[in-house]
C-alpha cells in the first residue's frame, strides 16, 4: 500500500528552519548582550576606581591631621606616598588589587615588594613633589576643585606601575602657568600624552574618555578629556 510521507517530510523541514531561526536569534541576542555586559563592567571598574581615590583622599586627610596638616612627600624618608598612606587604610597593601591600583588598568600590574606598594595613581607634583617638601593642606586656596591625585599613564617597563607624581603638563610642577587671572583659570590643560607607553607623567583618561581624580577636600570625580583646567591644578589662588 502506498504511504504518503509528504506531511512527515514537511514537518522535519519546518523543524530545521525553526532551529536555524532560534540559533540566529540567540546569536543576535548574544551580539547585543556582549557590548552591554562590557559596558557594565567598564562602569563598575570606573566606580571602583572612584572609590579607591576617595579612600586615598580620606587617608591623606588622616595623614595630614597627624602631621600638622602637612601632606606626605611623594618619596623620601618614610618611603613613597602609597607606603606612607597605606598605614591609614585597612586593606592589604601588597596586593596589586589594592586601592592604589585602578581596576580599569589596561596593562598588567606586578605586586609590590615587602617595602613597596604597587600604584597606578599619581599625586599632584606641585603639592607633593618628588625629592621635595610637600605643601601644607591649609595653603590650598580651593581644595574642592584642586586635584590631589588621579589616574596616571602606566609604564609597561616598570612593572606596569605609574610614575608617583603627575608632572605633565608643566603646570603640575611649576605652578606658574595660568596665573593671568580668572580667565586663565578656565583654560584647559594639555592632554597630549594619554597612553601606557612609557614613563609618562600625564593624566590617563582610561574610563571612556574620562580621568578619575580625588580633590584636596577628599571627594572623587570623573572629568572628561579636555575639561581638566588650570583651576584644577593651580592651588595658590
Amino acid at each position: 500500500m502506498y504511504k504518503n510521507n509528504s506531511k512527515s517530510t514537511f514537518s522535519i523541514a519546518f523543524t530545521l528552519v525553526e532551529l536555524l531561526v532560534v540559533i540566529s536569534i540567540i546569536g543576535l541576542l548574544a551580539g547585543l548582550a556582549v557590548p552591554a555586559i562590557n559596558g557594565g563592567l567598564k562602569s563598575a571598574k570606573a566606580g571602583a576606581c572612584l572609590s579607591n581615590l576617595h579612600q586615598i583622599g580620606v587617608a591623606t586627610m588622616a595623614y595630614a591631621a597627624d602631621n600638622s596638616f602637612k601632606l606626605p612627600d611623594a618619596d623620601g624618608e618614610g618611603g613613597t606616598w602609597p607606603v606612607k598612606l597605606a598605614t591609614f587604610i585597612s586593606t592589604g597593601t601588597q596586593s596589586k588589587k589594592s586601592i592604589f591600583v585602578c581596576p580599569g588598568c589596561t596593562k598588567p600590574v606586578q605586586e609590590g615588594s615587602a617595602t613597596t606598594v604597587a600604584v597606578t595613581y599619581g599625586v599632584h607634583n606641585g603639592l607633593m613633589p618628588k625629592g621635595g617638601t610637600a605643601s601644607n593642606i591649609s595653603s590650598v586656596a580651593r581644595p574642592e576643585e584642586v586635584i590631589l591625585a588621579g589616574d596616571v599613564c602606566q609604564d609597561p617597563g616598570n612593572k606596569g606601575w605609574s610614575p608617583y607624581c603627575i608632572e605633565q603638563p608643566a603646570v603640575f610642577t611649576s605652578q606658574s602657568g595660568g596665573r593671568g587671572g580668572a580667565a586663565a583659570m578656565e583654560t584647559s590643560i594639555s592632554a597630549a600624552t594619554d597612553a601606557d607607553t612609557g614613563n609618562n607623567q600625564w593624566l590617563r583618561y582610561r574610563h571612556s574618555g574620562k580621568v578619575n581624580v580625588v580633590m584636596v577636600d577628599g571627594h572623587a570625580e570623573a572629568i572628561a578629556k579636555g575639561s581638566v583646567k588650570n583651576k584644577h591644578v593651580i592651588f595658590g589662588q
